[in-house]
């Protein structure tokens, strides 16, 4: 669901924190996603709004440069769930490509509680101008920025990534792989990420969970071409291997996986981890508690195929035939520079 999201609903879903954090909830309400909606009057629902917008929450406390406090929710509650999950309902309906901010509002007006439709109606986004709006753009862009396109792997970026992964955590990615397959997706999503995370039943993340995971029946197939990891998911491993030698470690585990899936801010992914344990205070501990030790994960092993994880020596042992070559010609080297400085010297 998160990549269909356009560029202004994601601008807007970034503010909800700040809203639920501003009236002390520990976690995010349709209410919030409505303040933050009507806050923010940018994309297809600006034109909407028939009186001023309402300030945006200020700065909460610890929160530094716009980002939130440690303490800040990183879970939609059912309600919202509902809502984000019908406008996605609404999107398809209306045979759109995008999630945009109209979808989320036609979604607010038609099944969000009683307060926040008659806060949405006072402002002028009734059922409707919420039609005519919708009716209006035909499914169309308008005037919001297309969902993000996954970026075609440059280099060997996303392999570097992988072949730092331990055992565990590339199992993790296999699985998610698998998910994205099964799905007819070419390339792997977070989502897909999260979901083979919160089912691993083994490597240091298995202590996180507060809900016994489910492992596959079979083992993912290996992965032959990363291709497929292009995108989101290889922001995700990227910032993974960030998070690994901030804290000193020489390896990307399960755990940097978990803590750079919930710093990428996907709501969906954020919530599905949440339900089973994998809170950011849990991840932060975790690394805490690790350390930069690999736990009771198994390092980094070869990927036929693949880059590997540091380069080689540039003094590597030769043998067999290599080995002869360099000695015949290490000694016309030596044959030239004996006739070239002694043969004047004892020459007639």
């Amino acid at each position: 669901m998160f990549e269909r999201l356009t560029a202004e609903t994601r601008q807007m879903l970034a503010l909800v924190p700040h809203y639920a954090v501003a009236a002390g909830r520990s976690e995010m309400t349709p209410a919030d996603l409505a303040a933050a909606l009507a806050a923010r009057p940018v994309g297809n629902t600006a034109g909407i709004w028939t009186s001023p917008q309402p300030p945006e929450p200020a700065e909460p406390a610890g929160a530094q440069g716009g980002r939130l406090p440690p303490k800040a929710p990183h879970r939609f509650d059912k309600a919202a769930r509902a809502v984000l999950t019908q406008s996605l309902h609404v999107a398809v309906a209306e045979a759109a490509a995008h999630i945009g901010t109209e979808h989320l509002l036609a979604a607010l007006v038609r099944s969000g509680p009683p307060d926040v439709v008659a806060g949405l109606g006072a402002r002028g986004a009734t059922a409707e101008t919420v039609d005519a709006l919708l009716a209006r753009l035909a499914g169309g862009l308008g005037t919001e920025g297309p969902p993000e396109e996954p970026r075609a792997v440059k280099g060997a970026g996303s392999a570097l990534s992988y072949t730092r992964l331990t055992v565990d955590a590339r199992a993790v990615v296999r699985e998610g792989a698998a998910l994205g397959r099964a799905a007819g997706r070419a390339n792997v999503t977070p989502v897909d990420l999260a979901t083979a995370l919160a089912l691993y039943d083994g490597g240091n993340v298995v202590r996180v969970w507060t809900v016994p995971p489910v492992p596959p029946p079979e083992p993912a197939a290996p992965i032959k071409d990363v291709a497929s990891l292009a995108g989101p998911t290889e922001r995700v491993l990227a910032a993974a291997a960030v998070i690994a030698r901030e804290v000193g470690s020489a390896h990307v585990g399960t755990e940097h996986l978990l803590v750079a899936l919930l710093r990428h801010g996907h709501p969906e992914v954020v919530t599905l981890l949440a339900e089973r344990g994998g809170t950011a205070e849990a991840a932060d501990a975790l690394l805490a508690e690790l350390a930069g030790d690999p736990g009771v994960e198994r390092p980094p092993a070869p990927v036929p195929g693949l880059p590997p994880v540091a380069r080689r020596s540039a003094l590597r042992p030769v043998s067999g035939r290599r080995a002869i070559v360099a000695l015949v010609a290490l000694g016309s080297v030596l044959v030239i520079v004996v006739v070239c400085f002694l043969g004047p010297i004892f020459g007639p």
